[in-house]
């Protein structure tokens, strides 16, 4: 499930850079990051970027933190 902004398009600035709906819309920015998307706030307050290639979620192991 993608969140969607206020023209429909969804907001892929939390997927990874490989994922598929960034390469079909490209980067399509969080108007209201303080609205879910827990990740993404997340790395804001840790100024953070944590991968989210991993399927296992950011708890699971082999998860990275880089520094933004």
């Amino acid at each position: 499930m993608l969140f969607c902004n206020s023209e429909g398009l969804p907001i892929t600035q939390y997927l990874p850079e490989d994922h598929e709906g960034r390469e079909i819309y490209g980067l399509v920015e969080d108007p209201d990051p303080s609205k879910g998307r827990a990740l993404g706030r997340l790395e804001e307050k840790q100024g953070r970027h944590i991968d989210k290639s991993n399927p296992r979620g950011p708890a699971g192991p082999g998860t990275e933190m880089h520094q933004a």
